[in-house]
């Protein structure tokens, strides 16, 4: 089995490759002072706002937000996972790959037995089609759904024979094969009854693959009226439902280009579209939508096709997911929703409509701004001014989940529209408005205003917008006056500024003030300035190179980019002040802020602790003293401070 690839080699391949040179070979860059500037390839736009840093080795839009290094590019812009990314710069390099082994040879070795169970179980449920003597139903089935040969085998579909334990005695009886087929999800194990049966039974089986096209789990029909009417494999160590979606592989290989992909709700309907030269139909399994769905769809097209019964099911089917395709909603990406007549599917439909006219019917499908401002202005009169405003309410919470952008703006522009409100004064009122999510992680901000008399070069206290993790205003120019512009928290600023600056890690030189912060931001900044500690000749590439590859955290990965992005343009022109000097003055800050944060005595033993005080931490030291209670820790605590005043 290859092994992992160091993070050394990582490092070293991003030395050798310039992102310009990367970039430039898929998307004509033209110089624009220091950088490098074009249309963002990610999304539409006619004003170029997709820029280079050479000297950085970073990419970033300010249009839709997408940004990072040479291998985030790649992986974005050729739709690929990290490690063909880094083979495929690794091979332009001219460099071979070293491997090392896994840290965890045990959970690996498992995930590669539970595949190899899956394949032998897909083979089995494939040959039982072809050959078992209670196939016929199945066959028959199928081709009354008016599937070929061709396209059954293409998504391979099998059969799972009656019987308790079919597949069972083909894999094995065992006890190491009965453990795989039991972790596998394929065998049901009940040993207070002394039972072990086949999973699935006397059904239609639909392998589900992932990326790479490996069988992870299955779903499978009845052929009777028995219940439940189709079942699937449960969540496996490789098998995630929540992620993963039947047909996207499929998908994949059928087509160089997907336009757009639609999201319909069962495998038969995936087959079916396909059997009628409509390959780009996916389905979720058994579950509900997910952000990780939307995520990884978005990957693969920029627009998606929700299709859904008419009836008031289908309806609020399509509410929960508009809700979860809202935020998801960058520029550049687009949704639609498809209402099916009752009691037609896609199956049905493209039965009856054939391809062209049933593609015709996506292409008309509502769209999700549409569908949107429809479902939120249902009962309420919009010819009144009361009306109006309850549109706007019921509005607000909505738009606000949307990242700031142009759709964002165009959303607010059509509900300027709907009520006879300017597009500025929604603005602020939808900014005001958030979506219970969005309130919950604002509460309460960890870190705490500055202490009196503090000094700060910026006002952190200014209007916000969020987009995303990163707060700044909307649309922001690309304006040289930093400390005038910026609206970061000020641990967001410091990781900005350490991203783009790995070498201010030298000026850091206590953070026990910091670590015991339950802050996300704060214990993000603590492990930015850990991994670039150790690793001083980190460039900002090489930081994204490891969130990406080592810590594998796709999350945090976005949250950084976004930081580095908002320095990307603000050097401190102007201002009289270098960065160093922005660092250090913002450190200050936040531990002093963390340190006002502190209960009396936490403050108390902080300060004695140290070797020598200041004029002011003396005065603290008093202060503190006559604040402290009379029971006998405190008075303890009050003779101490007493004897280091006196010293």
């Amino acid at each position: 089995m290859a092994g992992l690839i160091p993070q050394t080699f990582i490092d070293d391949l991003l030395d050798r490759v310039d992102i310009v040179d990367v970039v430039n070979s898929r998307v004509q860059l033209k110089k624009a002072g220091k950088n490098y500037k074009a249309c963002c390839p990610f999304h539409e736009e006619k004003s170029p706002s997709f820029t280079v840093a050479q000297d950085k080795q970073f990419y970033y839009c300010f249009g839709c937000g997408t940004g990072g290094n040479a291998l985030g590019f790649v992986m974005e812009f050729d739709r690929m996972d990290f490690l063909p990314a880094v083979e495929m710069l690794a091979k332009n390099a001219g460099l071979e790959i070293p491997r090392e082994a896994a840290p965890d040879r045990a959970v690996s070795k498992q995930k590669d037995n539970l595949y190899f169970m899956l394949t032998q179980s897909d083979q089995f449920f494939r040959q039982q089609l072809r050959s078992h003597q209670d196939a016929a139903a199945a066959v028959d089935y199928l081709k009354g759904r008016g599937l070929s040969g061709q396209i059954a085998a293409a998504f391979g579909v099998g059969y799972a024979p009656p019987g308790w334990d079919n597949l069972l005695k083909a894999a094995g009886t065992e006890p190491d094969k009965i453990k795989l087929l039991e972790e596998s999800g394929m065998l049901i194990v009940k040993p207070e009854e002394k039972k072990q049966y086949d999973r699935f039974r006397h059904r239609i089986m639909f392998p589900i693959r992932d990326q790479r096209g490996r069988t992870i789990g299955f779903g499978g029909r009845v052929l009777d009226d028995s219940t439940p009417k189709y079942l699937n494999s449960p969540e496996t160590p490789v098998f995630h439902k929540g992620r993963e979606l039947y047909g996207l592989y499929e998908a994949r290989q059928a087509l160089k280009e997907i336009p757009y992909l639609i999201m319909v709700e069962g495998y038969m309907d995936v087959i079916a579209l396909a059997q009628y030269g409509i390959h780009n139909a996916v389905a979720t399994l058994g579950t509900a939508l997910t952000e990780n769905h939307l995520q990884k769809l978005f990957r693969y097209t920029s627009e998606l096709v929700f299709c859904f019964d008419g009836d008031s099911a289908g309806v609020r089917a399509a509410g929960r997911s508009l809700e979860i395709a809202l935020p998801e909603m960058r520029d550049g990406v687009s949704a639609k929703f498809l209402f099916l007549p009752d009691g037609e599917d896609p199956d049905s439909m493209v039965r009856k409509l054939g391809t062209d006219e049933f593609q015709k019917q996506v292409t008309a499908a509502t769209p999700l701004s549409e569908f949107l401002f429809d479902q939120l202005s249902e009962g309420i009169d919009t010819s009144t001014a009361d009306g109006k405003a309850r549109l706007s309410k019921v509005c607000a919470p909505q738009i606000n989940r949307i990242p700031q952008g142009v759709f964002r703006q165009l959303m607010l522009e059509e509900l300027s529209r709907r009520t006879g409100i300017s597009a500025d004064n929604l603005r602020d009122y939808v900014a005001s408005h958030k979506p219970p999510e969005q309130r919950a992680a604002a509460q309460p901000s960890s870190i705490p205003a500055p202490a009196q008399g503090h000094q700060d070069p910026r006002n952190y206290d200014e209007p916000m917008e969020t987009r995303g993790d990163l707060d700044y205003e909307p649309f922001p120019d690309l304006v040289a006056e930093r400390s005038s512009k910026i609206r970061l928290a000020p641990i967001k600023f410091l990781t900005a500024l350490l991203l783009n600056h790995p070498d201010l890690a030298e000026h850091v030189e206590d953070t026990s003030m910091l670590d015991g912060s339950a802050d996300a931001d704060m214990a993000l900044f603590l492990r930015v300035l850990q991994v670039v500690r150790d690793n001083p000749h980190y460039k900002p590439s090489h930081i994204f190179a490891y969130w990406l590859g080592t810590h594998g955290n796709q999350d945090e990965t976005k949250v950084l980019q976004s930081l580095a992005a908002s320095e990307l343009y603000h050097p401190p022109k102007g201002t009289g002040r270098d960065d160093h000097q922005e660092f250090c003055d913002t450190l200050k800050h936040v531990t002093q802020s963390a340190f006002e944060a502190l209960p009396a005595a936490d403050k108390a033993m902080h300060l004695l602790a140290r070797q020598s005080l200041n004029e002011r931490e003396i005065k603290q030291l008093h202060k503190i003293r006559l604040q402290l209670g009379e029971d006998p820790q405190s008075n303890e605590l009050k003779n101490k401070i007493k004897q280091r005043l006196v010293v």
